[in-house]
C-alpha cells in the first residue's frame, strides 16, 4: 500500500471514529418526541408479528419506519418490555412517574445500534464514492463532509426513520452513480437493494427516481457534443430499463421485508400515489410512445438533440448553480433584514400553531394574496431550514460553481454531479409546497449527504487553481475539514442536531427542540429541595422521563385536586395553542394560562436556550400558589 492510501485511510477511519465519538457522547440524556412510540410499541410489533407470521401487523407505522426495527430491534434483547420497566405505578390516573434509572439505559439500547450502524454505513460510503468518481481524495472528502456534519451525527442518535433514510437514500444516489460511471451490474443490483431499504425507512425515497433520471439525463448532456450526438433512443431505452429495473428492485425488497404489502397492497400503493398518480403515469406513457413514433420517422433525432443540449452544458450547469445561489442570496437577505421580504418564522409558527389537524398559513398569506409571492414566500420557507444548517463555506462552493460554470471551467464529470444535486434540491423544495409540508430539518436530510458529495466535487474544482499538487491541496482541504468540523461539534455538543450556521441571526431559529434540553430542565429540578414529592406539568412528557417527582397527565389541571409547582414550557409547547394547560377551579383567575405564558418571556425561573438561540429554548416557571 502507498503512503498515499495510508494516508486516506488513516483520515478515513480518523472520521468514522470522530462520528461514533460525538455521536456516543450524551447518547442516553436526551428525549425526543417520538421515540417512545418507537421504544414502547413499533419495534416490538414488527418483531412480534413476523414471529408470529401475522403479517399485516408488519406494518407499524405510515413512514413506514421498518429500518428502525430492524436495526434498534437489537435494543429489544435487552429491554424486552422498555415500558414496563420504566413507568412506575401510580394510584389514579392523574400522573405518571418514571423510574429514572432506566430511562438512560433503555434510550442507550435501542440507540446504541443506529450509533454503530450509522458509522460502519461511512465504510459503504467511502467504497462506493470511490466507484462513482474513480478517486480516493473525493471519496475520502465525502465521508468527513458526512461524518463531521452536525446534523447526521444529531440525527443518528436518535430512533426515528430519518435517522436510516439519509443513508439509505444517500447511499443508493452514490450506487447510481457508481452504475453510470462503470456500467457494472453489480451496482444496477446494490442501488435497486438500497433504494428498497430507503422506501423502508420513508415513502419519501420514492423521490430518489427523479434524482436518478435527472443523472442519466446529466451523463448525457455534460460531454462533447460529437460525443453527446451518439445518443440514440435506443441508449435512452437503456437507462430507462436500468431505472425500472432499480424500481422493480427495490419493490420486492420493500415487499419482503414489508409483508403486510401482500396482504393489503395498499400499504404500497399509499407511498407510490404520494409521487406517481393515474394521470402522471398515463403522461409519461403518451409522452414515451409519442418520442418513440417520432423519432422513428427522423432518423438520430435524439442524437441531434443531445448534441444541441450538450453544446449548452455549461450555461444549463450555470443556470442551476445560479438558481441556488439567487436562493442563498435570497434567504440570507431575507434574515438579515428581520425577515421583512418573506414572514419565514411567522408563516412556521402558524402551521405549527394547528398542527397536527392541519397547517394553517391563513393569518399570514389571505386569499387575495397573489400566487406568485404566496408560493415564493412559501419556497424560502420550505428552503429556510436547509439553506441555514448547512455549512458557512457552502455558500461560498456555490458561489464558485456558478462562477466557473458560466465561464465554461468546470469539468464535464463535475458538472454531471453538480447540475443533478443542485437541480433536485429546488425541486426537493417545489414538492413540499404542493405536498402541503412544512419542511424542518428531518424532512431535508436526504440533502445532506448529497451536498457531501456536491462539497468534494467543488474541492476537486478548486483544487485545480493551485500550482501546487492536487494530492497536496486535497490533505490539506482533508486535515483542515475535520478539524475546523470537530471544532464545531465539540462546541456544539450535546445538541449537535439543533446546528445552525453563523448566517442566521441568533434571534432566529431553524428548531424548537423536538425534546432536546429535557434532561437539562429534569436535572434542575431533581437539584431542588423535596424533588420527588414535586408536581410538574410539562407540554411534552420529554423531561418527565428524567425527573424524580410526578407528572401531571392532563393539560387539564383541576387545582381543587392537585397544585402543580412547576411548569416546563418548550417553544413548541407555546406555539400550539390548543396543547396549553388549563387551569380548572382558579382562585385567582386572573393569573390563568394566558397570565403564565406571558410571564414566559421574562419571568421564568430558569432556562436552556439552545446553541444560544433565543427561539430555540425550553424554560420553567414556578406556580403561583394563593398564600390566603
Amino acid at each position: 500500500m502507498t503512503k498515499e492510501k495510508i494516508t486516506i485511510f488513516s483520515l478515513l477511519l480518523i472520521s468514522v471514529l470522530s462520528f461514533f465519538a460525538f455521536g456516543l457522547f450524551h447518547l442516553a440524556k436526551f428525549e425526543t418526541t417520538d421515540e417512545h412510540l418507537w421504544k414502547y410499541g413499533r419495534i416490538e410489533q414488527y418483531w412480534q408479528a413476523v414471529s408470529s407470521q401475522d403479517w399485516e401487523k408488519t406494518y407499524i407505522n405510515d413512514k413506514p419506519g421498518v429500518t428502525v426495527a430492524l436495526v434498534s430491534g437489537f435494543g429489544l434483547l435487552t429491554h424486552p418490555d422498555a415500558e414496563k420497566k420504566q413507568m412506575i405505578p401510580v394510584a389514579g390516573s392523574l400522573f405518571e412517574k418514571y423510574d429514572i434509572s432506566q430511562t438512560e439505559s433503555v434510550n442507550f439500547a435501542f440507540r446504541l445500534p443506529i450509533l454503530i450502524f450509522s458509522s460502519l454505513s461511512l465504510f459503504l460510503f467511502f467504497w462506493l464514492a470511490y466507484k462513482a468518481f474513480k478517486s480516493y481524495w473525493i471519496a475520502l472528502l465525502t465521508i468527513i463532509l458526512i461524518a463531521l456534519n452536525p446534523i447526521l451525527v444529531g440525527m443518528s442518535q436518535i430512533i426515528n426513520p430519518d435517522s436510516f433514510f439519509w443513508i439509505f437514500g444517500g447511499l443508493s444516489a452514490l450506487a447510481y452513480l457508481a452504475l453510470l460511471n462503470t456500467k457494472q451490474k453489480k451496482f444496477l443490483i446494490l442501488c435497486g437493494i438500497l433504494t428498497g431499504l430507503a422506501l423502508l425507512s420513508k415513502y419519501t425515497a420514492f423521490m430518489l427516481f427523479l434524482f436518478y433520471g435527472l443523472a442519466a439525463i446529466s451523463k448525457i448532456i455534460f460531454q462533447k457534443p460529437e460525443d453527446a450526438s451518439k445518443t440514440d433512443w435506443k441508449s435512452l431505452s437503456v437507462l430507462a430499463l436500468e431505472i425500472g429495473i432499480i424500481f422493480l428492485i427495490s419493490i420486492g425488497i420493500f415487499s419482503v421485508l414489508l409483508p403486510a404489502v401482500f396482504i393489503k397492497p395498499e400499504y404500497l400503493f399509499k407511498g407510490i400515489s404520494q409521487f406517481l398518480n393515474a394521470k402522471s403515469v398515463i403522461a409519461l406513457f403518451v409522452l414515451a410512445a409519442l418520442a418513440g413514433i417520432f423519432t422513428t420517422y427522423k432518423k438520430n433525432l435524439v442524437g441531434k438533440f443531445s448534441a444541441v443540449i450538450a453544446s449548452k452544458r455549461h450555461l444549463a450547469s450555470g443556470i442551476v448553480c445560479l438558481a441556488f445561489l439567487l436562493l442563498l442570496i435570497i434567504s440570507l437577505a431575507n434574515v438579515w433584514t428581520g425577515q421583512n421580504l418573506a414572514p419565514v418564522d411567522a408563516l412556521r409558527d402558524a402551521a405549527y400553531a394547528n398542527e397536527p389537524k392541519e397547517f394553517n398559513f391563513k393569518p399570514l398569506i389571505s386569499k387575495e394574496t397573489n400566487v406568485v409571492i404566496k408560493n415564493t414566500e412559501l419556497f424560502i420557507m420550505e428552503a429556510y431550514p436547509f439553506i441555514f444548517s448547512i455549512k458557512p463555506f457552502f455558500f461560498i462552493f456555490i458561489l464558485f460553481l456558478t462562477i466557473k460554470s458560466f465561464s465554461k471551467k468546470v469539468s464535464d464529470e463535475s458538472a454531471a454531479i453538480i447540475f443533478p444535486i443542485l437541480s433536485f434540491s429546488l425541486l426537493y423544495f417545489i414538492s413540499t409546497i404542493f405536498a402541503g409540508i412544512v419542511t424542518n430539518v428531518r424532512y431535508s436530510i436526504l440533502l445532506y449527504p448529497l451536498f457531501a458529495i456536491l462539497g468534494a466535487i467543488t474541492i476537486s474544482e478548486i483544487s485545480k487553481n493551485f500550482q501546487i499538487k492536487k494530492e497536496k491541496v486535497f490533505l490539506i482541504a482533508s486535515i483542515l475539514l475535520l478539524l475546523i468540523s470537530s471544532y464545531t461539534l465539540w462546541s456544539l455538543r450535546p445538541f449537535y442536531f439543533s446546528y445552525a450556521n453563523i448566517f442566521l441571526p441568533n434571534e432566529f431559529s431553524i428548531h424548537d427542540s423536538w425534546g432536546h434540553g429535557s434532561y437539562e430542565a429534569a436535572q434542575y429540578l431533581n437539584s431542588l429541595p423535596d424533588a420527588k414529592n414535586k408536581v410538574i406539568w410539562s407540554n411534552s412528557d420529554t423531561v418527565c422521563r428524567f425527573f424524580e417527582g410526578k407528572c401531571l397527565r392532563s393539560r387539564k389541571i383541576n387545582l381543587d385536586i392537585v397544585i402543580p409547582d412547576y411548569f416546563v414550557i418548550s417553544k413548541r409547547g407555546e406555539l400550539k395553542l390548543s396543547n396549553r394547560f388549563i387551569l380548572n377551579n382558579n382562585p385567582s383567575p386572573e393569573k390563568d394560562s394566558e397570565y403564565y405564558f406571558e410571564k414566559l418571556k421574562s419571568a421564568f425561573e430558569w432556562q436552556l436556550l439552545i446553541d444560544g438561540r433565543e427561539d430555540n429554548y425550553i424554560k420553567i416557571l414556578k406556580f403561583e400558589k394563593n398564600e390566603n
